[in-house]
């Protein structure tokens, strides 16, 4: 009988044990947990039956029974303490309770036995009680087995979860006299639950795919993300081997070196090219691990891997992006300076001659104002297909910047080969573009050639060097090419030497105005004078407006020099009547370049604000040549100009193209005759007529005509015979200082004197 119990007790310990060892699915151990529960049940009672089986022999027997029931309930005391449970008996006719030690310790009360009279249903979570309490009515009533899981309150006020397990026993008649069960604590398995839960539920919502096999390997598991990265069910790769996803992209080597790492260090790590379900093949970022037992046998293989398709896609973006230009799809700058420094090396190793063609778009920019930068970038992408299609196998093109393309020819003997390259490009990029509604734009190139290593040594100095050819194209008229030549290298640095320094006269007031009289051709009298930008450097002296307008105007410093013009001329004039001289017209010469840069309109109501000089003494001189750009914008701002009350003269009037077209529609005040058809009057009766033309139009417009370079009075006298209404010249005055300017005014108004 000893030996019985002992091994009860041995059952139940191992039980616990194998349960732990061999369940991990929470729903498993929790069903084998109950089973244990109830053959645990069955043992004990049918060990107490036989107790109480011994206790009814006769009286003969007692003192055997009675050593035995004492050892065999020693025996049951400890398979019951040892399987860390408790026991409750409540005697229902008595109407009291008893726990066993085992019950007193998981409650963790302090004493040796439980208050008399203490029911456990009172130590119920609210939550739980009304569900245990219905449970224990109902096994008292039907006999059924009692079984409920619920959360005590132990002595110190803490709640754990228990499982409770028992029945009611009835007497002969069928009362209920007992209810007794066993009390087990939860919590260590609700924690192995709970963290089993958490990890299937991690595994269940990780964006990475997992898959777990044995140590075959054949899959046993995988989760929800490998069937949305790879396409396959669970059933349908339930047993089969991970190499169902193999790709074909990695020779046996690769899958040998990564089997080697595993076996060597328990992981391997790495990218990974695999496929679909539908034969699609990806890239993959794995991870494999190895899982050993006790003995350090693998049993199981754990892959985990993340589809990196987007993250490799937008790696190669980036990398487009760093060698190529967005818009045209060519190699950037720096990848071409790469690539040219790379093809210099070679072509020195070799002896061989290469040039670097630098294309620009001519009038591009008329393209952009006239049509919207939309087309100009479908112009620009256009022409540099042009020019792919027309280059030689082995030559290489780039977009530098705006609308330039460099092209790198190799393999050339001479400079005729690239021009010959050049001459072919220039004709290929002759080809029009079309829009989707017929329109045709056609954008020539001008080109510069430069040559290795005859022109340069370093790849960023031969780029320079067709830069500053490209100069040399442009005044050779557009579609044309021209070789580097090392005066151009020189004429760029003088650019670049004068705009620093024009910079810095305007800071330091080197900048003066000289004023040329404008006089009435009817009364000889000084009407006005043009304001006439002087440079007066204190090393070099008088700087010719011919040699640093142009720089200002390339550079962008004729923004701020015309501003300071205009403002200069409006204090001077201003100064002057502020001093009680005849009130004069002062004309300010505006570059095309500042049209582009500033408002007008704002920069002459600023200066006439500043200086107090009213609007009509402030006249602007403006080229034809600036009405024909963008005519629907300049007409607005010189209709603001007309309503600011400063007058408007077109300067060289009939060397231009447009203006007879625009001249109507724009709000001018005065035409110029260029005095290139006054030189040769009256020598040249082409220039005569031209010249007796532009007065009558002028006067049929109900315009002031004014002749420039008016230098003998022959000439003078044909202006007045054809009615002439003012002129400037040599013949009167050349530009002078405003001192001196002044004194001519004053002059005058003593000889008669101003009227008011």
């Amino acid at each position: 009988m000893a030996l019985y119990w002992v091994l009860g007790a041995a059952w139940v310990a191992a039980g616990d044990a194998l349960l732990a060892y061999c369940v991990t699915e929470p729903q498993q151990l929790a069903y084998w947990q109950t089973l244990k529960g109830w053959l645990y049940v069955l043992l004990t009672g049918a060990l107490a039956w036989w107790l109480l089986a011994r206790m009814s022999r006769g009286q003969g027997e007692i003192g055997a029974a009675r050593a035995d029931l004492l050892h065999s309930e020693n025996v049951l005391r400890l398979a019951l303490e040892g399987s860390g449970s408790g026991l409750w008996d409540w005697d229902l006719l008595r109407r009291r309770s008893t726990h066993s030690p085992g019950l007193v310790r998981l409650l963790r009360y302090q004493g040796a036995e439980l208050p008399r009279g203490m029911n456990l249903l009172r130590r119920l979570h609210p939550d739980d009680y009304r569900r245990v309490h219905r449970a224990v009515q109902r096994a008292m009533a039907t006999g059924e087995p009692f079984a409920e899981t619920a959360r005590l309150r132990r002595f110190d006020d803490s709640y754990c979860w228990f499982q409770a397990r028992g029945m009611c026993h009835r007497g002969a008649q069928g009362q209920a006299e007992r209810f007794s069960g066993i009390l087990t604590d939860l919590t260590a398995s609700r924690a192995l639950q709970e963290r089993q839960r958490l990890a299937a539920t991690v595994v269940d919502n990780t964006i990475e795919g997992v898959v777990v096999t044995d140590a075959q390997p054949c899959i046993l598991s995988i989760n929800p993300a490998v069937t949305r990265m790879l396409g396959y069910t669970e059933q349908e790769v339930l047993g089969q081997n991970p190499r169902i996803f193999q790709s074909g992209r990695h020779d046996k080597g690769f899958y040998q070196a990564m089997w080697a790492a595993v076996q060597r260090s328990g992981h391997w790590q790495g990218e990974i090219w695999n496929k679909r379900k539908n034969g699609e093949v990806f890239p993959e970022r794995m991870s494999l691990s190895a899982v050993h037992d006790e003995e350090g046998q693998v049993t199981h293989y754990v892959c985990m891997f993340s589809d990196i398709s987007q993250e490799k896609a937008q790696h190669q973006r980036l990398e487009f992006l760093t060698q190529r230009d967005s818009l045209t799809g060519l190699p950037n700058r720096a990848w071409f300076i790469e690539q040219l420094d790379e093809a210099m090396n070679q072509a020195l190793a070799d002896g061989e001659q290469l040039a670097v063609l630098l294309l620009n778009l001519d009038r591009f920019k008329d393209v952009n104002d006239s049509y919207g930068h939309a087309v100009g970038d479908e112009v620009l992408r256009h022409v540099a297909q042009q020019v792919r299609l027309s280059l030689r196998p082995g030559d290489l093109l780039g977009r530098m910047a705006g609308d330039e393309i460099a092209v790198l020819v190799r393999h050339l003997r001479n400079t005729e080969g690239a021009a010959a390259v050049a001459r072919h490009l220039i004709a290929a990029t002759r080809k029009p573009w079309r829009t989707p509604d017929g329109m045709e734009v056609v954008a020539g190139v001008s080109i510069g050639v430069a040559m290795f290593p005859r022109h340069a040594s370093k790849a960023e100095q031969l780029l320079q060097a067709a830069h500053s050819a490209v100069y040399g194209a442009k005044a050779h008229g557009r579609s044309a090419h021209c070789f580097f030549d090392e005066s151009m290298i020189q004429a760029a640095r003088e650019r670049l030497e004068i705009e620093a320094r024009l910079r810095s006269a305007m800071a330091r007031g080197h900048l003066l105005l000289h004023y040329q009289p404008q006089l009435s051709v009817a009364t000889g009298r000084i009407v006005g004078a043009e304001a006439l930008l002087r440079w007066n450097d204190p090393e070099e002296g008088l700087i010719s407006p011919a040699r640093f307008i142009p720089v200002a105007e390339t550079s962008g410093v004729i923004g701020p020099l015309g501003q300071w013009v205009m403002q200069e001329a409006c204090r001077q004039g201003q100064a002057w009547r502020a001093a009680g001289l005849p009130a004069v017209r002062l004309a300010v010469n505006v570059s095309p370049r500042q049209f582009q840069l500033d408002d007008m309109a704002v920069c002459a109501a600023q200066a006439l604000a500043a200086s107090g000089l009213p609007a009509h003494c402030l006249e602007l001189e403006l080229t034809e040549s600036v009405l024909a750009e963008r005519p629907e914008e300049m007409r607005q701002v010189l209709q603001r100009l007309r309503e600011l009350g400063v007058r408007i003269a077109v300067d060289d009037f009939g060397t231009g193209y447009s203006s007879l077209v625009h001249l109507k529609r724009f709000p001018i005040d005065v035409l110029k005759i260029d005095q290139g058809f006054m030189r040769d009057i009256p020598a040249s009766g082409d220039d005569m007529a031209i010249s007796a033309t532009i007065i009558a139009m002028g006067r049929s417009l109900g315009l002031n005509v004014l002749a420039e370079g008016v230098e003998t009075p022959e000439q003078l006298a044909f202006l007045r015979e054809r009615g002439c209404d003012s002129y400037q010249g040599y013949l009167f005055s050349r530009p002078v200082p405003a001192e001196q300017f002044a004194r001519l005014l004053q002059a005058q108004a003593e000889k008669q004197p101003a009227q008011a």
